[in-house]
């Protein structure tokens, strides 16, 4: 009873003061109500928001975080540069002037997120595959800067548990959780999280945002018309540079037949750079679509928390300047001919050390990109 006195009290004051509004009287009264009135307004559309975002954050796969990698399983008395070997504890301690620390025998820094974005393609019906490419993204908000490390599927390694082998073997054995724990005991960086991303998720996420601006060759606009699957209407006219569409930016970051293995991976942080860049112009409601066509096509150890955080300051992270990297660095492998499968394969051998000590210092210090661009 006292409750329903007290709203058509409230109710009888809202009315006199609108009343009093309109002969001229009261004003402040007015104005306050109004202020009321649009307060509500706005708590109501904050509601909203988070009502949409966790709707969104619903469509996401969300799986558990894969344990770190011990320092037991990274033996030094093991020879560096031996495909069998685990890699021998780095001596960086010069460069690194007590940013990162060591945990679990991982090289590990709080103000920097390390993040494995997996690409993969499903092709065929229940196979697990091979993961086709992995970026390190290192959010370093200690020295402001966004860290693309590019891994090379071909690096022959220790993966944990199976012995030597292409390190992109580790996701079909493993999937995440043993490709994150094959990188960390081979090369000594902490791996805060994975993402997993189909390539549909890649060519929805690029034609929402309104493409991509690539420069391209001649043979590769040739390639890019023949199998893109694109329309031959947005037909490449010859080499420059372009707004691609998803499908021919997939296919470009994917080319095979025109270089090597270098110059792909230095094509996919192309489009990654070019995605960053795009994403900072975009309005909010380009980036909205963009972002929930990906949902549910991205499995990911991210939290809904983190996630959220990360939204949160996604302005700042975007402005960011962006550096780039690739495993094995150059002068840090041989090529080798190894058996595999009852077959002779050509691999990538690193030198753990050398490898190692790079990506630590890329990722842990105000370092710069590395030399480690494309061979010609």
């Amino acid at each position: 009873m006292q409750a329903q006195t007290e709203r058509e009290n409230f109710v009888e004051k809202l009315g006199r003061a609108v009343r009093a509004g309109k002969n001229g009287k009261n004003r402040k009264d007015l104005v306050i109500n109004i202020a009321v009135s649009v307060v509500s307004a706005l708590l109501l559309l904050v509601g909203g928001v988070c009502f949409y975002g966790e709707y969104m954050l619903s469509q996401v796969r969300y799986a558990e975080d894969p344990p770190a990698v011990s320092q037991q399983s990274r033996d030094p008395s093991q020879a560096e540069s031996s495909a069998g070997a685990e890699i021998s504890q780095p001596v960086v301690s010069d460069w690194l002037q007590g940013d990162a620390t060591l945990v679990n025998g991982l090289y590990h820094d709080d103000a920097i997120m390390n993040i494995l974005v997996i690409g993969v393609d499903n092709y065929q019906a229940n196979d697990v595959g091979r993961s086709d490419s992995m970026i390190l993204v290192s959010v370093d908000t200690r020295h402001q800067k966004l860290k693309l490390t590019s891994i090379m599927r071909d690096l022959y390694v220790q993966i944990p548990g199976y012995g030597s082998n292409r390190i992109n073997s580790a996701y079909s054995l493993g999937g995440p959780t043993l490709t994150v724990q094959t990188i960390e005991s081979n090369f000594g960086v902490d791996i805060d999280r994975w993402v997993i991303v189909d390539f549909d998720a890649f060519t929805h996420t690029i034609d929402k945002i309104g493409g991509v601006t690539i420069t391209v060759s001649d043979a590769e606009a040739d390639l890019i018309n023949q199998h893109s699957g694109e329309s031959w209407e947005n037909a490449l006219p010859g080499g420059g540079t372009y707004r691609l569409t998803g499908l021919q930016a997939r296919y470009y970051s994917r080319i095979r037949a025109i270089g090597d293995d270098f110059e792909r991976t230095q094509r996919q942080r192309n489009v990654i750079s070019s995605l960053v860049e795009e994403f900072k112009s975009a309005d909010l409601g380009s980036i909205n679509n963009a972002i929930y066509s990906a949902l549910g096509e991205i499995t990911t150890s991210i939290s809904k928390n983190e996630i959220l955080q990360l939204a949160a300051n996604s302005l700042t992270y975007l402005n960011y300047p962006i550096e780039q990297n690739r495993l094995p660095i150059d002068g840090g492998y041989t090529n080798e001919r190894v058996m595999l499968g009852g077959s002779v394969a050509q691999v990538l051998l690193p030198d753990l050390r050398l490898n190692s000590e790079e990506i630590i210092r890329f990722i842990y210090t105000d370092g710069g990109d590395a030399s480690s661009e494309p061979a010609a």
